[in-house]
């Protein structure tokens, strides 16, 4: 306690009272996330600029106090602010918000941790940019960088955001600073527009880690399109499913598509409306019956799918369309494009053209304005509305998951590419959720040529008795299930560092070497990605 004291004193030298928080409300709000946590937040500080930091991280080596650094917080589903183990003090970077740099022609542009998708959009539009970002269906105020770090995932042509960013600037557990790539070198012309740098590739030790805290990163941007088309598909049944999978792989790997993504019904349905109380007279799960029936009524199949084409010019755009178009045929039960002049025509004949295909237009609008945003890079909320699926209240207009007591635990597997593993994976993350009386809510992800994201979502009510502990129960029986067959998370809750089969090598005695290298102190974030005591030196 004497420590903490001391690294408080010593902190508020550094930043002043009004960055070093302690007040009791505010320490609440920190320890609370979209599911239970046991952990207690001593004080939260708030440096302004990398030597800030690095003072803050002396002053913690100095008194042995443990702190934990976050962005801007909004990390809902996996833990949100709350760090992975006990009293440890966070450091939020939410005031290193600086654009330090931005290129037009070399289509990049470099970011601290407080720089969120909104801030980053605005500024691209002030300048009348001719280029976007990759943005995840998160909220439009969740930061680039902390994203960037968990290794996660977009929409569009860099979808795989951690493959497309150069440059890191890290604050070292000790306090000292390095710059990774060709950013070390004061004079590098390529710093900001080559990855590798020459000599070790460090960028990677620095996410999902507890290393060091990164306070800018250089991130590639994307040229909009001189032509832009979105597609969608249905599939009802697990035959479809397989085959479309399979054919999106091919279109994939021959360079013809990049980022496609499939949300099941459950998963479409939540970001629509909330859970239909009414219907089902306050019980819950949502019965098989009444899915179809809300199914049917929207038009949608048992999935929907959709990516977009980004051409240089309509006549390129058509051929492609063609293609995909080809590919496709039979291997999905509905499927159509989308441009700007048909959804100017769908307007005027969505209600018969319903009847003779059997095609919601309507729905089909409300995604393109949706997905057509998100696939440009224009950041939205609309998503983070399905995190309130079961909550009897109104969804309010200042959207706050952690504050609401929605309850939201993600469970993310990797597979390969192939569409009998994402049947297998689908059946055990049903399997699960209906044994604990849980909707099943799936989003698969083709992010890569060869490799598929799986994002299944438990949703609750945090402020039903006894949820918590059932929808973790049924999280872990999930995440168990899904490792016992090969599929690894690509991520990790704070509550499932040490949920991880052991490895099969000296990977842990090679990361205990670096982490009491570069952190002797243990003082940075302890427990979070920390799999020293999990995977022990197999060889000893």
């Amino acid at each position: 306690m004497e420590n903490l004291e001391n690294a408080l004193a010593a902190w508020r030298d550094i930043l002043g009272e009004a960055h070093v928080l302690t007040d009791e409300t505010t320490l609440t709000s920190a320890q609370t996330a979209t599911f239970a946590t046991t952990q207690t937040v001593p004080a939260i500080i708030l440096p302004g600029n990398r030597a800030e930091i690095q003072a803050c991280v002396r002053i913690a080596n100095k008194y042995k106090t443990p702190i934990f650094p976050i962005s801007t917080g909004k990390n809902w589903g996996y833990g949100s602010r709350v760090p992975v183990q006990n009293s440890c003090v966070i450091m939020e970077l939410g005031r290193l918000n600086r654009i330090v740099d931005y290129n037009e022609k070399l289509a990049y542009v470099t970011v601290e941790p407080g720089v969120t998708q909104r801030q980053l959009f605005e500024y691209l539009r002030e300048n009348q940019s001719n280029l976007f970002m990759s943005v995840t269906g998160s909220h439009p105020d969740t930061s680039l960088i902390g994203n960037i770090l968990e290794r996660g995932v977009g929409s569009g042509p860099h979808g795989d955001r951690f493959s497309h960013v150069c440059g890191f600037e890290i604050v070292l557990p000790t306090g000292e600073c390095i710059q990774t790539g060709f950013e070390r070198f004061a004079n590098a012309k390529a710093a900001k527009v080559s990855r590798w740098g020459v000599g070790p590739y460090f960028d990677g030790l620095f996410t999902q880690s507890n290393l060091g805290i990164v306070t800018q990163v250089t991130i590639w941007l994307i040229p909009l399109p001189k032509y832009f088309q979105a597609f969608f598909f249905m599939i009802n049944d697990d035959i479809h499913l397989k085959e479309a999978i399979d054919t999106l792989q091919t279109l994939r790997l021959e360079g013809l598509i990049n980022f496609v993504g499939l949300w099941n019904d459950y998963k479409m349905l939540s970001t629509k409306q909330q859970y239909p109380w009414t219907e089902t007279g306050g019980k819950t799960p949502l019965p098989l019956d009444l899915m179809e029936s809300l199914r049917k009524k929207r038009g949608w199949g048992r999935w929907i799918g959709g990516g977009a084409l980004y051409s240089s010019s309509k006549q390129q755009g058509k051929a492609e369309r063609k293609l995909i178009e080809q590919a496709l045929n039979n291997k999905v039960d509905k499927f159509g494009f989308m441009d700007q002049t048909k959804v100017w025509v769908a307007r005027f004949i969505q209600h018969p053209y319903r009847w003779i295909t059997g095609i919601n237009l309507s729905e089909v609008l409300n995604w393109w304005y949706n997905e057509k945003d998100i696939f440009l890079g224009v950041p939205t909320d609309k998503n983070i509305s399905s995190t309130y699926w079961r909550k009897k209240t109104p969804i309010p207009s200042n959207m706050s998951p952690d504050r609401d007591g929605c309850g939201v635990i993600w469970c993310s597997p990797v597979l390969p590419f192939d569409g009998q593993h994402v049947i297998t994976a689908v059946k055990i993350i049903e399997g699960v959720a209906h044994s604990y009386q849980f909707e099943p809510n799936i989003a698969i992800l083709c992010v890569n040529e060869r490799s598929i994201d799986i994002v299944s979502t438990v949703m609750y009510d945090r402020e039903v008795p006894g949820e918590d502990e059932r929808a973790m129960a049924c999280h872990d029986s999930m995440l168990q299930k899904l490792t016992e067959a090969g599929y690894i998370p690509y991520r990790l809750d704070i509550q499932s560092m040490n949920s991880l089969p052991p490895a099969k090598d000296d990977y842990g005695k090679l990361l205990s070497e670096v982490k009491k290298t570069l952190d002797p102190n243990n003082i940075l974030a302890p427990g979070r990605y920390d799999f020293r005591k999990d995977w022990p030196n197999l060889s000893e």
